[in-house]
């Protein structure tokens, strides 16, 4: 979609000329309509006709009148959902409700926010202010309704999402210190209109008022297609069923085969909107009509220049008072922005993404010399198509041009580049180049110290995301010292902003590897969220959840487990109550505590992490299955985390499908961002790979691994305190897999360089000494598979050494390792010829893995087995034949225990029978010990 601006200018000529000259009649598809009341059938869904009876709602109205039934003297209530869901038919049902009770209703229209409240009129006043995420004059309204006022004043604030502009009012009003906690509230409409309220029984309602206002018999239910209640129905889908159903009783001409309602009623819309051009007398294809809507759509026709505009761009050639007469003369249906000829933002959303989504030179035409008012306007519809419309692929990338043209155009204009800021929904990383582009320009133009704090701080966290980390930690930082100097003369109306600026930089110290100032930066943002007065609890709710889950993410690496635990048991009830008041801005923060939490207890308590997990990617999915473009990110690392918890407990085989779902996804991802996903997908590579090799599929497991390698070099070449520990992991893996492919010569300098860039790490004091313990004892393995058997001997003491010091300290989550290496030990010393040294520590290893199989037996019995394969072999070497013959028998009975069908452990089996035997015989056994 990217293209430059001469490109445009040709696009759009080459359009133009087109259009004068090949312009023809309308199709022969587009008939006349018996009856007037099927005529616009795009106006069939405006709430403000009612056709359909309001039903389903009646708690909501109950919640919203015990709201507005106070003393307070002034309270708001956000309600947040989708469009289609039915906020503004509610907002009407409830106005009416408080009206016949002796409120004023006033609806706050576009442009006069504060002019409405300052006209407010005696007694008690309702105010209405839909779509409120684009009102840039909120800040302003409530300045106002912070002066006293003769009776109560409630403010009723409509929107798609509580995003960045919810956030900011905080600081850019002075009401909330007259407000008490309770007087803000925030709530969602739930999909479902009601728990007993089905689907079916909404479409009979529907389809029997639709028909009833056509003048047409109802066909009942029956002839409706079958919704999905799987997908979490719309009422506007329920309702542009019906109403499809009903018209086809007028003789309107329906498309047979549409994907969605929505769009067979948007087909049947394009049909009017044709044939009343014909009827003005317009020689426009049905294709022409549609892009006039859309480029109405898009840049308002408020009036007849701006009809006149519309057309200009699009079909140049038109006559223009007749053309605008005609695209003024459609009905119309008050949307977000204004009077929409397309019909509810739902059906204008899905024309624009059909039309501008298809045609480049269709963009260009709308787009090209924009003014700042029309570039401020393109920018709302461009976010809003991210948040409406992300499950369609084409909205995503035609939001993604609107925005660079609308910017580009509005040149040093703030307000624009601000709203595109302030409307983008908040998010774990979605930041783009562009939104880095939008950012340096916005620094360079903010026109107050406010504005300058606002616009450094969005600049920092989008360099932070495209992995620019070093250019983010110095502007974050200028950040900072801006919200120090702001909030220290108003600590209360700034504490949000200046926590929000602290966790950003916290975050960015952590992806720059700089651990311990991060965990500084977090502590001190929660030391002051929680310093909040009382009132201020539903702001900074959210703001203590995006810090504790930062804060999460750096306690894990830095080992503190019950540290970490307190933080989740804290966080984890708040962002369940997040995630009721807005589903949509919340899930998405849900699904990755979750999914950080089972990676936690993967490396210390395997077995509890997998429910922490499974939820993860259900609910992972649930947001792709919403929108795809914007949520593969969630579910590519629940995936992942999911097979890294399944492998923890020794069920590898059930690990390769999401690892393999995982990897799909970040390979897409990758080709998209590389900068911000290579990271990601090495991580699943590097899983996978480990998988494989256990499972035994080498020349795979080889190929991902060393993928991996490359990869993780690259980006520790780039920023090495952030990723040389994971550089270690991939390199530690690839030796272990060439060892078990029979490869040693090739793991040892693999494995080397893994120790090396560990024992540097632990140098610097950076946590992971488990991870250097580990690479030591393969070291000592692979020493000895290349017959150095003196030398495999101080690798793995060093290893047994730091893993029982660690096992001191937290026995659960280290006697596995230790284990492992007092195995190695073990094995190092009987190969050497130190056979009686060899005893002790093999001897441990068995003791503790006969404690672990007892706990698990799935994970470690295979380590009690190869621990006493072991013990039988040193003690034979010894003479020692009847302890010999006691742990060949145990040998024996466990490997009996794991026998399941599969060849390996038939195998297994059958060396442990074979043993016995030569125990019996007291015969040498020949061969290296087990590691």
């Amino acid at each position: 979609m990217v293209v430059s601006d001469v490109s445009t200018r040709l696009a759009a000529a080459v359009r133009a000329a087109r259009s004068a000259v090949g312009r023809g009649s309308l199709p022969a598809a587009v008939q006349a309509v018996p009856g007037d009341g099927a005529r616009w059938p795009a106006v069939l869904l405006d709430p403000a006709r009612a056709v359909v009876p309001f039903m389903g709602r009646e708690q909501e109205l109950d919640d919203l009148g015990r709201w507005a039934d106070t003393d307070a003297p002034v309270r708001l209530r956000l309600v947040v959902a989708p469009a289609g869901f039915g906020k503004t038919r509610l907002a009407s049902e409830f106005g009416d409700r408080l009206g016949q009770a002796g409120w004023t209703v006033v609806p706050v229209p576009i442009g006069r926010e504060v002019a409405t409240v300052r006209a407010r009129p005696q007694g008690d006043v309702l105010f209405v202010i839909d779509d409120a995420a684009t009102r840039l004059g909120l800040g302003a309204l409530l300045d106002v309704l912070a002066r006293p006022a003769r009776g109560r004043t409630r403010v009723l604030l409509l929107a798609r999402v509580a995003g960045e502009w919810l956030r900011r009012l905080r600081w850019s009003s002075t009401l909330w210190a007259r407000l008490e906690r309770g007087d803000a509230t925030q709530t969602a409409l739930d999909l479902p209109l009601s728990h007993d309220l089905p689907d079916a029984a909404v479409l009979e309602a529907a389809l029997a008022a639709f028909a009833g206002h056509l003048g047409v018999q109802d066909p009942g239910p029956g002839v409706v297609p079958a919704q999905e209640p799987d997908r979490g129905n719309r009422v506007v889908d329920l309702h542009a069923a019906a109403a499809l159903a009903a018209l086809a009783g007028t003789g309107v001409p329906l498309p047979a085969d549409q994907p969605s309602p929505v769009r067979g009623l948007l087909t049947a819309a394009a049909d009017s909107w044709a044939r009343s051009a014909r009827e003005a007398g317009l020689e426009l294809s049905l294709d022409e009509v549609q892009d006039v809507v859309a480029a109405a759509c898009l840049l308002g026709v408020d009036d007849a220049a701006g009809a006149r505009d519309v057309l200009r761009r699009v079909v140049p050639g038109v006559p223009a008072r007749v053309g605008a007469r005609w695209l003024l003369g459609l009905p119309t249906v008050v949307a977000e922005l204004g009077p929409s000829p397309a019909g509810p933002d739902r059906l204008g959303d899905l024309l624009l993404t059909d039309r501008l989504g298809r045609s480049v030179s269709l963009v260009g035409s709308c787009t090209w010399g924009l003014s700042r008012r029309s570039a401020l306007r393109v920018v709302r519809v461009a976010r809003r198509l991210e948040v409406e419309l992300s499950e369609v692929p084409a909205a995503t990338a035609l939001a993604g041009e609107l925005l660079r043209r609308a910017t580009d155009s509005a040149g040093d204009d703030p307000r624009t580049l601000r709203a595109a800021f302030l409307l983008k929904r908040r998010a774990v990383i979605d930041a783009s180049v562009d939104d880095v582009h939008r950012g340096e320009r916005l620094v360079e133009v903010a026109r107050d110290a406010v504005g300058r704090a606002e616009a450094l701080v969005d600049l920092g966290t989008a360099l932070r995301d495209v992995a620019r980390v070093t250019e983010s930690l110095d502007v974050l930082d200028a950040g900072v010292e801006a919200w120090r100097r702001i909030a220290a003369g108003d600590p209360d109306r700034y504490r949000t902003a200046l926590v929000s600026a602290i966790n950003a930089m916290g975050s960015a110290r952590w992806r720059a590897g700089h651990t311990q100032a991060a965990l500084a930066a977090h502590r001190e943002a929660l030391e002051l969220v929680r310093a909040a007065p009382e009132r201020d609890r539903s702001w900074c709710e959210a703001e203590m959840a995006r810090v504790l889950i930062s804060l999460n993410v750096v306690q894990n690496d830095t080992g503190t487990i019950q540290e970490e635990d307190d933080t989740f048991a804290e966080l984890l009830p708040i962002l369940r109550n997040l995630v009721e008041r807005d589903p949509r801005q919340w899930s998405v923060f849900l699904t990755t505590a979750l999914s950080n939490r089972s990676v936690t207890l993967t490396e210390s308590r395997p077995q509890q992490a997998v429910p922490f997990a499974l939820e993860a990617v259900e609910l992972s999915r649930r947001m792709v299955l919403e929108a795809p473009q914007r949520h593969r990110n969630e579910l590519g690392f629940a995936l992942t985390n999911l097979a890294n918890a399944y492998a923890a407990l020794g069920r590898d085989r059930e690990a390769v499908e999401p690892l393999t779902e995982a990897a799909a996804v970040r390979r897409e991802l990758v080709r998209e961002n590389p900068a911000t996903h290579t990271w990601t997908l090495a991580y699943t590579l590097a899983s996978l790979g480990a998988v494989k090799s256990r499972l035994g599929d080498l020349d795979e497991a080889v190929s991902l691994e060393r993928e991996a390698v490359l990869l993780r070099r690259r980006l520790a070449r780039e920023h090495p305190a952030r990723y040389r520990r994971m550089l270690a992991a991939s390199l530690s893996n690839l030796a272990v897999t060439h060892s078990r492919a029979g490869e040693p010569e090739e793991a040892l300098p693999l494995e080397q360089e893994a120790v090396a860039i560990r024992r540097g790490l632990a140098e610097e004091g950076q946590p992971g000494e488990e991870h250097l313990a580990h690479s030591l004892s393969n070291l000592g393995v692979l020493y000895a598979e290349l017959g150095r058997a003196a030398d495999a001997v101080a690798p793995t003491k060093e290893a047994v050494e730091r893993l029982r010091r660690l096992a001191g300290e937290d026995p659960g989550r280290f006697e596995p390792a230790l284990a492992n290496a007092l195995l190695n030990l073990g094995a190092a010393l009987i190969d050497a010829g130190r056979l009686k040294e060899g005893v002790e520590p093999t001897t441990e290893a068995v003791r503790l893995r006969r404690e672990l199989a007892r706990r698990s037996p799935d994970v470690h019995l295979p380590g009690l087995a190869a621990a006493l394969t072991n013990l039988v072999s040193v003690h034979l070497d010894l003479g020692m034949t009847d302890p010999a013959a006691e742990y060949a028998q145990e040998v024996v009975a466990v490997r009996r225990r794991l026998v399941d069908g599969s060849y390996a452990h038939e195998q297994d089996l059958l060396r442990a029978l074979d043993l016995q035997a030569r125990v019996r015989r007291t015969g040498p056994v020949e061969g290296r010990a087990i590691r």
